[in-house]
C-alpha cells in the first residue's frame, strides 16, 4: 500500500535533517525567482518591466511619446542584452546531443542497395502465397 502524502513528507523531512539540508525542521527553502527588473520612463514616470525583447518599452516610447526607447528608458537596452546573454550562456546549443553515447551511422549507397536487394529477394519477411497458384 503506498504511503500517504503526510508520511512521504515526514520521511523526506527526516532525510533532510539527517543530511543537514534545510532548516531545523527539515523544510527546504522555496525556490525563488529573481525580482523583475523595472525601468521608469523619463517623460511620464511610468514603470514597466524590462524583458529580453523590450516589446512593452518600445511600444510605450513610440506610441505614447513618439521617441525611441533610449530616450524614454536609458540603460534598458543594456539590461536586455545582459538578460539575453545570461539565457544564451546557460544552454549548450547542440540540442542535448552531447554525450548521448550513441554513434551515428552513415547511410551509404551500398547500404541502401543491400537493403533494397534483401527486400526484393523475398527474405525472411516475405509473404507466402496461401492457396494461390
Amino acid at each position: 500500500m503506498p504511503e500517504s502524502h503526510k508520511a512521504e513528507n515526514a520521511r523526506r523531512k527526516k532525510q533532510n535533517i539527517a543530511a543537514g539540508i534545510g532548516d531545523e525542521n527539515g523544510r527546504l527553502p522555496p525556490r525563488m525567482k529573481a525580482d523583475a527588473k523595472m525601468a521608469q520612463c523619463i517623460v511620464c514616470q511610468a514603470e514597466l518591466k524590462i524583458t529580453k525583447t523590450n516589446t512593452e518599452l518600445k511600444l510605450h516610447s513610440e506610441n505614447k511619446h513618439g521617441k525611441t526607447i533610449d530616450v524614454c528608458f536609458p540603460g534598458a537596452e543594456a539590461v536586455s542584452a545582459e538578460m539575453k546573454n545570461s539565457v544564451a550562456g546557460g544552454s549548450t546549443g547542440n540540442g542535448g546531443k552531447a554525450g548521448s553515447g550513441k554513434g551515428s551511422k552513415k547511410v551509404t549507397k551500398e547500404n541502401l542497395d543491400d537493403l533494397l536487394m534483401a527486400g526484393m529477394a523475398g527474405g525472411p519477411g516475405a509473404k507466402k502465397n496461401k492457396g494461390r497458384k
